[in-house]
């Protein structure tokens, strides 16, 4: 559903600038003066932008198909090409705008300078996705000491044996309603999640790879597997050693 929704958001957008010539919405047009967007090809600018915004919902569209029949692998690449093409538009969007590219589509003199702050921008957010891909990738470390399980990295916390409860081993994921603070790349969930049946749960799971253990602690429900099943039912019998 939040797919749908964010795709007909975009589809909304792109109608906006392309057919009902909103040009305040597209980012740099609305900060220039009168003088500079006389020099910009607006029409053509409002009509890639559009254009753009429509393809981008088919991918929102794509990724939401993918997780919802199971193509969770798929969701991976889908990404990239969603980071690739905002890339894509920064630099494509700039044959446009005539007060730094001439008739040739060729930087301008001295036209570089407006481009580094953008540049910039860009550099630093796709920097800062692959990094959050990366870390959302990788298996959560979770440890097992006489005191405590220990669940490391982003989201992660000591959860003391005394104050966990309902401990179980189930083969089937809750259906998850939203993600409310967390990651969700591909198979992989860290993070905060609203389940359908209402209920709020902190998840470090990897969807394909069943079965997942499942407790209370301090009124929160916590679900995580291992990377294998073996090691999940292993450290199932562990916790059951020491939950009472």
């Amino acid at each position: 559903m939040v797919w749908i929704i964010i795709a007909a958001v975009l589809v909304f957008l792109g109608f906006a600038v392309h057919k009902f010539k909103w040009y305040f919405l597209i980012s740099g047009y609305n900060t220039m003066s009168k003088e500079q967007k006389k020099h910009v090809d607006i029409e053509g600018l409002s009509r890639f932008i559009g254009r753009y915004m429509y393809g981008i919902a088919l991918l929102f569209l794509a990724l939401g198909a993918a997780d919802r029949f199971g193509y969770h692998r798929l969701m991976t690449p889908l990404i990239i090409v969603l980071i690739i093409s905002a890339i894509v538009i920064v630099i494509k969007s700039q044959k446009f705008n005539h007060n730094i590219m001439d008739e040739h589509g060729k930087l301008k003199k001295g036209a570089g300078k407006q481009l580094k702050k953008p540049a910039i921008i860009l550099a630093v957010t796709f920097v800062g996705v692959a990094i959050l891909i990366y870390f959302s990738l990788q298996q959560t470390s979770i440890i097992a000491t006489e005191q405590q399980l220990e669940v490391k990295g982003v989201y992660g916390n000591e959860y003391g044996w005394k104050n966990i409860q309902q401990l179980e081993l189930i083969e089937t994921l809750p259906e998850i309603a939203v993600r409310t603070n967390g990651s969700a790349v591909g198979t992989k969930l860290k993070g905060h999640f609203k389940l359908e049946n209402g209920e709020k749960a902190k998840l470090f799971v990897d969807k394909s790879k069943p079965p997942f253990i499942r407790f209370v602690a301090d009124d929160q429900i916590v679900i995580f597997n291992l990377a294998s099943s073996e090691e999940t039912r292993a450290m199932y019998e562990t916790m059951q050693r020491y939950v009472k």
